[in-house]
This record gives C-alpha cells, sequence and structure tokens, in this order.
C-alpha cells in the first residue's frame, strides 16, 4: 500500500533524465538512435556531492562516453546498451584488449559506446550497489536494536512462519538478510515504505500478513513477504549485472527502458516498486523511497563504506578444489542456480556422491573445504567459510556450503580448516532438497557471484557455464564437457584428481 507519504515531507519529482523510454512495449534495438523521454524522480542537490568543474570538451552526439563502474563486464554492457561487443571501444578507435573480453572490467574508465536508444544528461544514482547486498557498510548493523528504538509495530510483532513458532519481526528480517545477503537497512526501508511499521503503527487498510503490500495468499507472512521483495531486488540486481535487465515492466504490460548508465543497485530498487505499482505511483514512490531512507539511515551516497567499490582491479577467483576427496567421484547434478531459496542470484552449483540413490539419507561420502579458510557459520545444515580470514561474512571471498548433515557438529564455529580438509557429510538438510546433495557457493564482499557469470565457478579446472535454464549448465576442462542433469547418472560424473595425478 502507497500512502503518498510525499504530502509530510514535501518531495517532489525532479524532471530529469533517468531511466525511462516511451512507456509501452520496447521495439527491437536498431542501430538508429532512437530518442526517448525521460522521466524519473533524483536525488535532492543537497544530498549529492557536486564534482569540481572541467574543461568543457563538446561531445559527440551519437557516442556515450561510458565511465566503467565495479562489476561491469564487456557482455553485460553490450546487452545494456544494445549493441555488439565490439562496438564498445576504448576511444574512436581503439578496440578493447583481449583481457577485456572476459572477467570485470576495471571500473573508472572510459569507454565510447554507440548511441542505440538517446538519454539525454547523466543518470541518478538512487542506491549505491553495497546498499542492496549484505556488504560491510551493514556488517555492524543491529536490526533489532533499531527496530526497537524506533518503537512502531515491528518493534512487538511475532511471526510463527519461519520458525513455527513465533518470532520477533527483527529477529526474522536478521535471519533473512543473513541468508539471503540482502542488506537488512533496504529490507526496514521497503516496509516502512509500504506499511509506515516500523517507525510507527501499522498504516490503516494495511494487513499483518501483507506488509510489504503484496496481496497473495502464497505470500502471506512476514517472512514471504520478505522473500517476495527479495527475489525482486535481487531479479534486478543481478539481471543487471549480466546484461539480461533492461527494462521495467508495471502490471498493466506497459514498460520502461532502464538508462544503460545505471548502476545494479538502484536499479533492483526501480524493479521491485515497479512490481507495486503504476507508473505514475511508481515514479512517487521511487522518490519518496528516497527521501525516506536518508531520514531513517541517512544518505546512502555519503556513507563512505557505502560507496566503496565492491571489486578492485585485476579482481579474479582464487584457486578452489572440487568439494570431495582426492580420486572419489561425485555426480554433478546442478548447474548455476540461485544461491538461496528459489529465485535470484544464480550463484550455485550442485554436487551428489556418484554412488548414492536418490533419497534423502545421509552419505557417508565427505565434503572438504574448496580452500583454506575460517569458518564463521555453522548451523541448520549450512556451513559458510571466510577465506579471508578476518570473521566477517561481509568481506573478501566466502565459500557457503548447504545442505550439510548435522554443520553445527561437523565443524566449530571458529575453526580453521585448509583446503581439502574435512567439513562434513551432504544431505538433505539446511533447505528445500528432494535428495541429498551438496550445494555450493561463493559471496565476495557480500555480492553472489554468478557461477556462470563474469567471473565463473572454477573448481580444479573444471569451469562452470550458464545453461539455457536454472540448474542446467556445463563443467569444461581441457576440452571435455560435463552437462548437468538431476538425474546423477553416469555423464554427470566428475573425478577430483589423485594427489598422484596432480
Amino acid at each position: 500500500m502507497f500512502n503518498l507519504r510525499l504530502s509530510c515531507f514535501g518531495v517532489g519529482l525532479l524532471v530529469t533524465s533517468l531511466i525511462v523510454s516511451a512507456c509501452q512495449p520496447t521495439p527491437p534495438v536498431t542501430s538508429a538512435v532512437t530518442a526517448t523521454s525521460n522521466i524519473s524522480p533524483t536525488a535532492t542537490v543537497a544530498d549529492t556531492p557536486q564534482p569540481p568543474p572541467t574543461a568543457t570538451i563538446t561531445p559527440d552526439p551519437n557516442i556515450y562516453n561510458y565511465t566503467t563502474q565495479s562489476g561491469d563486464s564487456l557482455q553485460a554492457l553490450a546487452l545494456r546498451f544494445g549493441v555488439e561487443a565490439d562496438d564498445i571501444k576504448l576511444s574512436d578507435d581503439a578496440m578493447l584488449p583481449e583481457s577485456m573480453h572476459s572477467g570485470f572490467i576495471d571500473p573508472g574508465l572510459e569507454l565510447y559506446i554507440p548511441k542505440t536508444v538517446e538519454f539525454s544528461g547523466s543518470p541518478t544514482f538512487i542506491l549505491p550497489d553495497r546498499e542492496v547486498i549484505f556488504s560491510a557498510s551493514a556488517s555492524d548493523f543491529d536490526v533489532t536494536a533499531y527496530v526497537n528504538a524506533a518503537d512502531g509495530f515491528l518493534a512487538t510483532f511475532n511471526d510463527p512462519i519461519l520458525s513455527g513458532m513465533p518470532q520477533p519481526a527483527s529477529e526474522e528480517i536478521t535471519i533473512v538478510a543473513l541468508h539471503n545477503s540482502v542488506n537488512p537497512r533496504l529490507m526496514l526501508a521497503l516496509l516502512e515504505l509500504q506499511c509506515d511499521c516500523v517507525t510507527g503503527p501499522l498504516a490503516d487498510g494495511v494487513k499483518a500478513d501483507y506488509m510489504m503490500g503484496v496481496d497473495d495468499y502464497r505470500r502471506r507472512g512476514l517472512y514471504r513477504q520478505l522473500m517476495w521483495s527479495i527475489e525482486r531486488l535481487f531479479t534486478g540486481y543481478y539481471g543487471w549485472r549480466d546484461g539480461s535487465m533492461t527494462e521495467v515492466v508495471f502490471p498493466d504490460g506497459t514498460t520502461q527502458r532502464l538508462d544503460p548508465r545505471l548502476n545494479a543497485g538502484s536499479v533492483a530498487l526501480f524493479y521491485t516498486l515497479a512490481q507495486l505499482y503504476t507508473q505514475d505511483e511508481w515514479e512517487n514512490a521511487v522518490a519518496e523511497f528516497d527521501s525516506l531512507y536518508s531520514e531513517m539511515f541517512g544518505s546512502a551516497r555519503l556513507r563512505p563504506a557505502a560507496m566503496e567499490t565492491l571489486f578492485e582491479p585485476g579482481f579474479a577467483q582464487p584457486e578452489l578444489s572440487l568439494p570431495f576427496l582426492p580420486g572419489r567421484t561425485w555426480a554433478f547434478t546442478g548447474g548455476p542456480h540461485s544461491a538461496w531459496e528459489k529465485a535470484g542470484a544464480n550463484a550455485a552449483l550442485d554436487f551428489t556422491p556418484a554412488s548414492l540413490e536418490a533419497s534423502c539419507e545421509t552419505s557417508y561420502e565427505w565434503i572438504v573445504a574448496s580452500a583454506s579458510g575460517l569458518i564463521v557459520r555453522a548451523e541448520r545444515g549450512v556451513v559458510v567459510q571466510d577465506l579471508d580470514g578476518d570473521g566477517n561474512e561481509q568481506t573478501g571471498w566466502v565459500l557457503v556450503y548447504v545442505h550439510v548433515a548435522d554443520a553445527e557438529n561437523a565443524v566449530e564455529v571458529g575453526e580453521w580448516l585448509e583446503a581439502g580438509e574435512l567439513l562434513g557429510h551432504p544431505s538433505c538438510e539446511g533447505g528445500p532438497s528432494s535428495s541429498t546433495h551438496l550445494h555450493l557457493a561463493r559471496k565476495y564482499n557480500g555480492e553472489w557471484m554468478l557461477a556462470g557469470g563474469p567471473i565463473p565457478f572454477v573448481l580444479d579446472g573444471w569451469v562452470a557455464a550458464e545453461g539455457e535454464t536454472t540448474y542446467q549448465g556445463t563443467l569444461s576442462k581441457d576440452g571435455d564437457t560435463i552437462a548437468a542433469c538431476q538425474c546423477g547418472t553416469a555423464h554427470t560424473y566428475v573425478t577430483r584428481p589423485s594427489d598422484e595425478d596432480q
């Protein structure tokens, strides 16, 4: 329920060139430049640091001078700008070096990209990327303390959905944020936008079972409402990362083209709110959210930890091994799919002991650590390993092992495991599962790393790639390719090299 808090805060819409094209189905992109009308809310001048004046340079009207952002890849930029990868250059006649054709492009580089769709002016970034994911900018944020101090409806609300027992809303938000690696501040701000329930009583007309405004019985309860919003946030965020997200679609089917110069965090918010409002309501909701977020937590754009670069220049995955013992054979049963729950970042791969029939019996095969690192979580079938050893799950490389039998007894929090050391046994514990297997995912600085993305999962030299749908996909090494299949038959088998073979 959008309650038009704009009348209270006095936030107006500024006409800028931020996001949109015509509000109708977007036609196929052609090489001709298409003019667009761009109307969307922006940050206030006071919130936006102003750069020093620079020399005036007359731009080429047919070219975007685009400065790369952390997490950009050549393939995603080509899709977002509607051009071929070879059309993107370092200068008018300089081709990109081969090193830029894979992995992330270093942030801060100026690229020249042909205009196929016209967006005048500069885009405004509502949310930094670090404010969407559970990054270090929120690692010291205490949800319970904030909710209790705000003393609104949530402070005394209990939800039984997650654990089967009444659980304080703040604890549930904390758990959901940690498991999904989504920023808890963002969860609270969205709830406040929708129901006024963080800082005050539940807004008139809002039901306690539908506080995010998703009036669907299948989404009943705070936990399911939160998960609905996370799925939409991550569809926008990670869709921007891989280039599949180029427009938002409103409930009536109309669309708005996204300015390809935006950042993933802002796109995540725009996409999520577009699922809840008509175009006119959406414009107001985005503007209100920007004001509301600053009122609750201070301007995200002025918080140093929120503005730090997510991926440093030259970013690459560290060496990782297959998560089972040398000489053992497991089946590759799941290509890139959601890291947590049913929808989100396709950051996970699944492996099943080759000798195991489809069942939920705990296997006697061992899961081993794919790298050396500190155990920072071990609970309910989940083991989380921090590779930089600082004890902070929101910094550096992190491996998440799911469906580990009796995880809290398999390893201890605070224990250091070397690569290849025993970690536990595969099972069905730790989340929805129809058969025993290991679900393995990576994070970096709190962001799920897409398993078949620009920085693909590489395990003992086996490189993961996306399939046509989730759970499909391949592992390739030295000319051999294994296609994932939940059937677990012999053609899915992958053997970890024995010590003698290495």
